[in-house]
């Protein structure tokens, strides 16, 4: 089945899974579809490992990478740590969470801060620092997953053969 994603992406097959775990990513990469590794959890130096990982199992297969690199977020500029970010949370949102997570079983207790921990590793960097670490790798998509990425992603994109 060929469509214009297809094309784009050089896949056989016009499905993209999305997965924080390298194996699926590579999984659906040897099967046709288009694996994308959600990297945002990731420090750089464990991000370089589950790529080079990925890249030894997908014979040189495409596939990408999503991380979180806002233009804009509160507090950017501001040089603020993980637990100054995360007590930026409003009680209600936190509230909303623990009610949330249990219904579904899960006690807030048992995870810790896990519901907020995309927000501990926001700084003003780790985007850049990620899409350092991607870029040495044949990415052929990189995903942002809040909004239009700031323009040095796209400019970096561009030269890197991971944009059109």
């Amino acid at each position: 089945m060929k469509t214009a994603i297809c094309e784009m992406l050089s896949i056989e097959f016009p499905l993209l899974a999305f997965s924080h775990c390298r194996d699926v990513v590579a999984a659906v990469t040897n099967a046709g579809g288009f694996g994308v590794l959600g990297a945002s959890s990731h420090s750089p130096e464990d991000l370089e490992h589950e790529l080079a990982w990925i890249d030894d199992h997908v014979d040189g297969k495409p596939y990408g990478v999503d991380i979180v690199c806002p233009e804009k977020f509160e507090g950017k500029g501001m040089d603020l740590t993980p637990e100054q970010i995360t007590a930026m949370v409003p009680a209600q949102h936190r509230e909303y969470v623990a009610e949330l997570l249990s219904a579904h079983g899960v006690s807030l207790d048992e995870i810790g801060a896990e519901p907020f921990r995309m927000l501990q590793k926001l700084s003003d960097t780790i985007g850049e620092e990620l899409l350092e670490v991607s870029f040495r790798h044949p990415i052929k998509l990189i995903a942002n997953a809040l909004g239009v990425p700031p323009q040095f992603i796209i400019e970096r994109a561009r030269t890197t053969g991971a944009a059109r």
